[in-house]
């Protein structure tokens, strides 16, 4: 695998280095990693262990092809989960070409690239280096897909962006014949402020027939999310909350009879903010999430998972200190809280977060 890497890495360098003067290429990185410590656990043996560990690498080449034409390509790794003994392997994230001037104000875009779920909620909690968005960390929706997709300007204060995946993720080639189709709306009526809308629809049962009709497709097993997301940002504070419904058709266990796959509805919530605090260069950063993956309870099915007593909530607090120019020591806590009688999830994190960025070279 190193040598895998060495080997794409050279050849980003040698790709820079065959463009032309005028292109602008850039390599770009970030970096997050922790000591982390577990006071509590719902599982006892979990108490007490402790890791240092890379959450998170990027390492990002972009070029400008030609003046419409820019291409971007993304390695990520990070650390394995506790306990295991794999290296950390790099896979790719991004991979894409984008076109701009065919449509006015708009860009598209062919490849792996990034989806249009949750980019601008993270945007405004701008701490994904401590958590991903709700949505992610739920797996509502993956971070980045194949497919393609188009994004643009409506006018000032209008933008929307449309996506056609195939929605098995980055990670995952196409399993069926069906699409993930997603659209993103938002508005910015005033410096800093939005207001959005996104929804998205798969099919999902590929043994469901040929739809002779339009209204054929949306007949049976799906998944759909409806969300939406409004946040405000200013130099010293930002603030923002997110609530979504995914609906899961026929995607169950079976109903009592066994004669039917029943519905999964997974909903939830996130609210946050960030305020600059007294000391210089530093800010405090606290969210609160609360997520129910089957929120029809009374749906009874075959199997012990019915959706009784499986909510929880989630609360992220810490301080944002910034050491130098793009690093940033972040000490944090994140407490699980289970709506069953399970002890909560306590783990307290010291974050390191740098991220570098050549700037436009071979000007």
């Amino acid at each position: 695998m190193k040598k895998i890497l060495s080997v794409i890495v050279a050849v980003m360098f040698l790709a820079t280095a065959g463009v032309k003067a005028q292109t602008g290429s850039k390599f770009k990185g970030v970096v997050f990693s922790d000591y982390a410590y577990t006071v509590g656990n719902h599982d006892a043996e979990a108490k007490g262990l402790n890791e240092f560990t890379i959450r998170r690498v990027y390492l990002t080449f972009e070029t400008n092809l030609t003046q419409n034409f820019k291409m971007r390509f993304r390695l990520e790794s990070a650390h394995n989960k506790f306990g295991t003994d794999q290296k950390i392997n790099p896979f790719v994230k991004q991979a894409y070409l984008e076109w701009t001037g065919l449509i006015r104000a708009h860009a598209l875009y062919f490849g792996i690239s990034e989806t249009n779920a949750f980019k601008n909620s993270e945007s405004y909690w701008g701490y994904r280096s401590i958590e991903k968005t709700i949505m992610d960390l739920n797996n509502i929706s993956s971070s980045a897909d194949m497919g393609v997709a188009v994004k643009g300007n409506l006018g000032n204060y209008l933008h929307h962006w449309l996506t056609v995946f195939n929605g098995t993720g980055y990670g995952s080639s196409e399993v069926d014949k069906y699409k993930k189709i997603g659209y993103d709306f938002w508005v910015t009526p005033a410096e800093g402020l939005i207001f959005e809308a996104y929804v998205d629809y798969e099919k999902q049962d590929a043994d469901n027939g040929t739809f002779k009709y339009a209204h054929d497709y949306f007949q049976g097993s799906s998944y759909s999310t409806v969300k939406g997301f409004v946040g405000y940002k200013a130099k010293t504070f930002s603030v923002g909350a997110e609530a979504f419904v995914r609906s899961n058709k026929e995607s169950g266990s079976s109903d009592a009879l066994g004669t039917k796959r029943v519905d999964v509805k997974k909903q939830g919530f996130s609210i946050f903010s960030s305020l600059a605090t007294p000391i210089a260069g530093s800010k405090l950063f606290l969210r609160y999430d609360s997520f129910d993956p089957n929120a029809d309870d009374a749906v009874y099915v075959s199997d012990t998972k019915n959706g009784v007593n499986d909510e929880y909530t989630l609360f992220i607090g810490g301080l944002d200190f910034t050491a130098a120019k793009n690093v940033h020591i972040m000490p944090n806590i994140l407490i699980k809280n289970y709506s069953s009688d399970m002890d909560s999830d306590v783990t307290t994190r010291l974050t390191v977060y740098y991220n570098y960025d050549t700037g436009n070279f071979g000007k």
